[in-house]
């Protein structure tokens, strides 16, 4: 293994420790020994690669972005047009909040992401935009073929995000939020701001494993 191999395994060591800390502990977080002890590496090697917890924190997020964001584009894959798709988008994340198994790997990351956000907003932006992309890809379509009216892709896009992950933050927080309806209330509000037909408002999805009816 070359001198730039080694690097790259250990800065990957260490980022999956952290990943898998905060499946274990959950959103109580985690410390730079925390870290070094599941990884079995010394202190130096950690600097090695980041300043700070906060930027191994950007790091084991930037990767859970890359792997949300495939998630969301296998979701989306069956999509007949741009009105399926992010009706399929919108499903796909509100998953996060209505089935655990979904939830377990990124719930513990994004509340870790959200305490370093803070002092690494530009950086966190970056992997955000990994997940909003798929969304804008099917809101620039159906402005092209005039599904959608009155669009501004990338604004409308992040609307929907704070929209959709406003109701995931509550359901985390406890909130006993029923799926169904508010699945309905959220495609509604978005799908309305978007031009679309309320006729239209009314897909069919499968309902998350844990979600309640």
């Amino acid at each position: 293994m070359t001198r730039s191999e080694q690097s790259e395994h250990e800065a990957d060591v260490l980022i999956k420790a952290a990943l898998h800390i905060l499946q274990v502990k959950g959103d109580s977080g985690f410390t730079v020994n925390d870290v070094l002890l599941e990884a079995g590496l010394r202190t130096r090697a950690f600097y090695r690669h980041f300043a700070s917890k906060e930027d191994l924190v950007i790091a084991a997020f930037t990767e859970g972005a890359e792997a949300e964001a495939m998630r969301l584009r296998r979701r989306m894959a069956g999509a007949s047009g741009p009105f399926e798709g992010v009706v399929a988008w919108i499903d796909a994340r509100l998953e996060l909040g209505f089935d655990q198994r979904v939830a377990a790997n990124l719930r513990p990351l994004s509340q870790e992401a959200e305490r370093a956000q803070r002092r690494f907003p530009a950086h966190l932006k970056l992997a955000f935009d990994r997940m909003l992309a798929p969304l804008i890809e099917q809101l620039q379509a159906g402005q092209h073929d005039g599904t959608f009216a009155d669009l501004s892709p990338a604004e409308d896009a992040l609307a929907i995000h704070q929209v959709v992950w406003g109701v995931v933050e509550q359901r985390w927080s406890g909130f006993p939020l029923r799926y169904k309806e508010t699945r309905k209330q959220v495609l509604r509000f978005c799908l309305g701001g978007l031009g679309v037909d309320a006729s239209a408002m009314e897909p069919t999805a499968h309902q998350p494993g844990d979600a309640r009816p």
